[in-house]
């Protein structure tokens, strides 16, 4: 008997949906009267603490059907009920749909044989059992053990789903005009070591809006996902939301490695409480839409709409109105920045490593982009766009997001460091533009002869010293200084000099470089150094100019706790 039930009960169940009359209770409610079968009630109350749904499908009269459930003091337990004289099978696949859940990990209570039949015809993967046998044993499966939720936090969630679906339903509002209205909030949550339990529940337990379907349940799974969030250039967070509706909990979890040519994503999953809300979208945004294959059927393609602009980035949920306020990020500088803006909030400009149309490498981190002359004309005279791959619209948009930005954070080290360096002279007088070529885009470029004559001819090579060279970044910086706003802080990244072969090997450079930057931010309103050597600890170093993913959260934190201070200051 017992192997006969667990095969008929084969999937994890996630909502059971009870028929009332003969099935909750004995009798039928709009003849004879009802009484109560205590153990069936104890039964709802026990799978919502197991984290379990319970719903209702019966053909009854609703505001009897309310009354009595309300003195049986149950009907809180439910969520979504269906109690109408409308047939059950077409009621329970709305119900499903409604909630974000698939037929498979349903099952139907009925006494009626043609009810089960027909919840099948229309849901055809609904698990159904009779409810003229005893349902009782049905708590001993392993498929309904579900998860310790004595708090009845999932009830909570699906019960401010349900409200949002009424309210939805009486305003008559498009769905989109409804999520604008909703005040969505996504806190993206990194220190994910501390929440790991809920990272694999997602991994193991999502589907319908899992786009990888990778998951955790082995030793050798759980060991393998430790070792890829260990690896440096990879970034993982956990996906909490709230509206105005309430709170849906951590719902979402996303890893990806961050590369200079786009982010490779290895995990993508989340739980169908926020189906039809955006929020799978808005994270592959926040992801810079990286360009993966979904694996397996989902229940919405990450690009469901032309673009989720309804949901807000916030640090803290509880922050007043304008400390939630999304703060615009100019950010310039190397692959470190590409790390730290992972953390940084979505409203950002990067100008931060990337390859060009032809797959070349362009630093941003160059003296040249700051100080090379603005004049379009002039501009047209300097082959920069094929030579140092940026061009005179990428300095103007610089400018203006210097100018327009509320926070400015630069990463220069590479624009002192780097020692090609070279001049354009043009034929017009003043025409001179200044440019870093970094060594692997040099090499692309010398590997064609033509080019490699043309930039011979064009390009002149300047070995600067030290001393000019910390000149010139400096005159970077004064530059940010004049275009920013006076509210607007800066933030300077330094450079380790104690820490890994580059920096143990010649850190000379390297402390003038970050002297030079000190001295700035001492002499220079609202201007901030940010010591690596003393804000990471040496196992957050992997090299002399990378840090583990934990390294570069502090760096982003660091950032965000003195930009949160100064708002609410």
């Amino acid at each position: 008997m017992a192997h006969a039930l667990s095969a008929s009960i084969p999937n994890q169940v996630k909502l059971v949906v009870w028929d009332l009359d003969e099935t909750l209770w004995n009798g039928t409610l709009s003849e004879e009267g009802i009484s109560t079968v205590e153990a069936h009630l104890q039964m709802v109350r026990d799978l919502v603490d197991r984290g379990i749904m319970c719903s209702i499908c019966s053909k009854n009269d609703f505001e009897d059907a309310k009354a009595a459930l309300v003195d049986l003091d149950i009907w809180d337990y439910f969520v979504f009920p269906h109690i109408a004289w409308s047939p059950k099978g077409q009621a329970i696949k709305a119900m499903i749909a409604a909630m974000g859940l698939r037929d498979e990990n349903v099952l139907f209570l009925d006494d009626n044989h043609l009810n089960l039949e027909e919840a099948q015809f229309f849901n055809p993967n609904v698990m159904v059992f009779d409810a003229n046998q005893d349902i009782l044993p049905l708590m001993d499966l392993p498929t309904l053990a579900g998860k310790d939720d004595k708090s009845h936090s999932r009830l909570k969630q699906y019960k401010v789903m349900e409200e949002k679906q009424v309210e939805q339903a009486e305003t008559g509002l498009s769905n989109i005009d409804f999520l604008r209205q909703s005040d969505i909030r996504v806190k993206v949550i990194t220190d994910v070591e501390d929440q790991m339990d809920r990272v694999y529940e997602i991994l193991n337990r999502t589907n319908q809006l899992n786009y990888t379907k990778k998951r955790a349940n082995t030793p050798a799974e759980k060991a393998q996902l430790q070792t890829l969030l260990n690896t440096a250039g990879v970034h993982a967070g956990l996906i909490e939301v709230q509206d105005r509706y309430g709170d849906y909990g951590v719902v979402g979890f996303f890893c990806v490695s961050a590369k200079y040519s786009g982010n490779v994503v290895h995990h993508l999953a989340f739980s169908c409480r926020t189906l039809n809300m955006g929020v799978e979208q808005w994270v592959w945004q926040f992801l810079n839409e990286p360009d993966f294959r979904t694996v397996g059927g989902v229940a919405n393609p990450i690009d469901a709409h032309e673009n989720v602009d309804w949901i807000q980035d916030v640090k803290d949920f509880d922050a007043p109105e304008t400390a939630r306020q999304q703060q615009h990020l100019c950010l310039v500088g190397g692959c470190d920045l590409l790390q730290v803006s992972f953390y940084c909030g979505t409203d950002r400009d990067e100008f931060v490593n990337k390859p060009d149309d032809n797959g070349m490498l362009v630093r941003f981190d160059d003296v040249g982009f700051f100080l090379n002359q603005r004049d379009p004309v002039l501009n047209r005279l300097f082959t920069q766009k094929n030579f140092i791959g940026y061009g005179s619209d990428d300095m103007v948009a610089l400018d203006e997001s210097l100018a327009s930005s509320d926070l400015i954070l630069l990463s220069m080290y590479f624009s002192f460091a780097n020692d090609l360096l070279f001049q354009y002279r043009g034929k017009e007088p003043g025409s001179e533009f200044l440019g870093s070529v970094p060594p692997r885009r040099f090499q692309q470029l010398m590997r064609d002869q033509k080019t490699a004559m043309r930039f011979a001819k064009s390009m002149q090579h300047r070995p600067y010293d030290i001393h000019d060279r910390l000149d010139l970044t400096h005159r970077c910086f004064q530059v940010a200084d004049v275009l920013r706003r006076a509210d607007a802080p800066i933030f300077i990244i330094g450079t380790t000099v104690r820490h890994g072969p580059q920096a143990e090997r010649n850190p000379k450079p390297r402390i003038a470089f970050n002297d030079m930057c000190r001295k700035f931010c001492a002499e220079t309103h609202n201007a901030h150094f940010i010591d690596i050597d003393t804000l990471l600890t040496p196992a957050e170093f992997t090299d002399s100019d990378h840090y583990s993913r934990t390294g570069y959260f502090k760096i982003a934190d660091f950032v965000n706790s003195h930009t949160m201070m100064k708002i609410a200051a």
